[in-house]
């Protein structure tokens, strides 16, 4: 069962977790259908951000910085935090000032829940370790309900297997002993609230 959760851990990892929204929003978003020149732009920037960073932790690692990629101390947590944070920062700076492809605001705003959902999980966690694994699931139910509630699109199926997911995802943290139940709950919540309020 331990290497199930490794599986799922790494699968569903947080730096993976946005590539994963935008294919979520490819299959259910008409808008984003019908414009593949506009998803293009977008996966290739994020998958950037999935690099990026991925390489960022993996060099922090190499010198020490940190004592694993999953960051499992809350005290090697907040630079880490930040360096991802600027990245994301970065690619919404670049999205809202495109010359070269005109971003509707909805997906603007995608980006920029990211940012708020990151800088808050850098705030909290100065005081407190939250899962960052659950933010991310939060987040990505947070982008599907509001578009389904926007586009009168709902669809139990995918409502079930976004919650298969967090509650996978939330089974792996805590059983390979990264995460007490109540950082899990509060990293999900988190994750939520904070994508939920940005999008509107």
């Amino acid at each position: 069962m331990t290497g199930l959760a490794k599986l799922v851990s790494g699968v569903l990892h947080p730096l993976c977790m946005p590539l994963l929204t935008w294919g979520l929003l490819l299959a259910t978003d008409g808008y984003l259908a019908h414009r593949l020149g506009l998803f293009a732009y977008l996966f290739v920037l994020l998958l950037i951000n999935t690099l990026a960073p991925a390489l960022s932790m993996f060099i922090l690692k190499k010198r020490g910085v940190i004592s694993d990629c999953d960051i499992r101390m809350r005290h090697e947590r907040p630079w880490p935090f930040l360096l991802v944070l600027a990245y994301y920062l970065m690619a919404y700076v670049l999205v809202v000032n495109s010359t070269a492809v005109e971003v509707p605001l909805f997906y603007q705003n995608v980006l920029l829940s990211l940012v708020v959902a990151i800088a808050s999980a850098w705030v909290v966690t100065w005081k407190a370790k939250i899962s960052m694994h659950m933010l991310a699931q939060g987040g990505i139910l947070a982008v599907y309900l509001h578009v389904a509630m926007m586009d009168h699109t709902w669809d139990l199926n995918w409502v079930s297997v976004l919650l298969l997911s967090a509650g996978l995802v939330g089974w792996s943290r805590l059983r390979l002993g990264a995460h007490t139940p109540a950082e899990v709950y509060s990293g999900f919540l988190l994750g939520f609230l904070t994508v939920w309020v940005t999008l509107f």
